[in-house]
């Protein structure tokens, strides 16, 4: 199935939105690598009208200028969800989406429906730091991305030389993901100890063999929401949702959709 691209305006910032699917609207907030629709989001949009938005200073939309913090990303969202008439909604967020996702059911929880977290960053776990991301080469990011760095998907997403456009692409997100995780780094020193107050049915959904934000994130982000169900995905890496799109969406659906 494909998706369409459509601008709205959030606030005096252009902003890029993917849509595709039919149904009950999701929103899916994307990872520190971008937003792009690939198989994941297709097999959610059979079920599902998924809505996703690419965030300021990520690939053509506008604002990363008013961002500084993850408090800033949420209100952006938050601004989102009105511009586009969507009231109470279930979010879907992978990576730097997952932590946003989760900020945002902790501070609008009236504005989630549902949770899932996919690998979420944003914690900080004692025992188990999330590993040094920014100044990897290919190589080392496809170590820490996917459970088999040298798989054909792990390859053609993190390539060793990158045509300059995807360089380009892969800067930008770098300095938009910095502006809100680099210090501290890929986590909110208080949202472990506010996650109580997420009222959404939540599903912590992580790869089984995530070298970037080991396992332990999960059961934390499990264990600190209220009645949160856990599932892992074996043979992948921080990037379930790339490496093993149909099970992922399998996982997802299902509980979307209970």
């Amino acid at each position: 199935m494909s998706s369409e691209s459509t601008f709205v305006d959030v606030h005096g910032a252009r902003t890029e939105i993917l849509r595709g699917g039919a149904g009950s609207p999701v929103l899916y907030l994307h990872s520190a690598g971008g937003s792009f629709w690939g198989a994941f989001l297709d097999r959610l949009s059979d079920r599902f009208s998924v809505v996703a938005p690419t965030l300021p200073g990520f690939g053509r939309s506008e604002g990363l200028e008013r961002i500084d913090t993850i408090a800033d990303l949420v209100f952006h969202t938050v601004d989102l969800l009105d511009a586009l008439g969507l009231d109470r909604i279930p979010v879907v967020g992978l990576s730097l989406g997952g932590w946003l996702a989760a900020e945002l059911a902790v501070q609008h929880r009236e504005r989630v429906s549902k949770l899932v977290l996919i690998d979420a960053v944003g914690l900080k776990v004692e025992g188990a730091p999330i590993t040094e991301f920014f100044l990897a080469d290919a190589a080392e990011a496809r170590s820490l991305l996917f459970g088999d760095p040298n798989s054909e998907i792990a390859k053609q997403l993190v390539p060793d030389d990158p045509p300059p456009e995807v360089l380009e692409e892969v800067l930008k997100a770098r300095e938009a993901t910095a502006r809100v995780a680099w210090n501290p780094y890929l986590h909110d020193p208080k949202l472990r100890d506010r996650l109580y107050r997420v009222k959404a049915p939540t599903l912590v959904v992580w790869g089984e063999d995530d070298r970037l934000v080991s396992l332990a994130h999960g059961e934390a982000y499990a264990r600190g929401i209220s009645g949160a169900k856990l599932v892992t995905i074996p043979g992948t890496g921080h990037a379930p949702s790339l490496e093993k799109p149909e099970d992922t969406a399998r996982a997802v659906i299902d509980f979307l959709a209970s």
